[in-house]
């Protein structure tokens, strides 16, 4: 009896740890969208149904050809969010996006860089969202 207790309460000890404890650096946007619920509505949120943004953009929430680089913690407002890189194969200098998450995923904003359709804004970032969205990727 004693052990189940001693391996129930490790179980709890395991989950407790909050999510604010994940490391925000080092994440690839198409693995999180796949596995965070939060994140995965969140883009969601940004790209459904607009128009005057790439395809590729609008689709990548369901697909993930594109090419992305390792989150990088991002301080904005000194709360930690993750900023994301990606850009379409082969046009990485015509059409890239930069997007922001709040540290649990529910928040998101975006900045795309577009040859065609020139920059554009989605979410309504703040002023210190914005200078984290023109972060240089890297």
């Amino acid at each position: 009896m004693a052990r189940w207790i001693l391996l129930l309460t490790a179980l709890v000890c395991l989950f407790a740890i909050p999510a604010a404890a994940e490391n925000l650096s080092g994440n690839f946007l198409a693995q999180t969208v796949q596995t965070s619920k939060p994140h995965r509505d969140a883009l969601t949120g940004l790209v459904r149904g607009r128009q005057g943004i790439p395809l590729w953009v609008l689709n990548m929430v369901r697909k993930d050809d594109y090419i992305g680089l390792a989150s990088v913690e991002m301080p904005v407002d000194a709360k930690p969010m993750q900023l994301f890189y990606a850009c379409q194969p082969k046009r990485c200098d015509q059409s890239a996006v930069r997007v922001l998450f709040s540290a649990d995923g529910k928040h998101a904003v975006m900045r795309i860089q577009d040859q065609a359709e020139g920059e554009i804004f989605l979410g309504t970032p703040s002023e210190a969202e914005k200078t984290a969205l023109a972060r240089a990727p890297g």
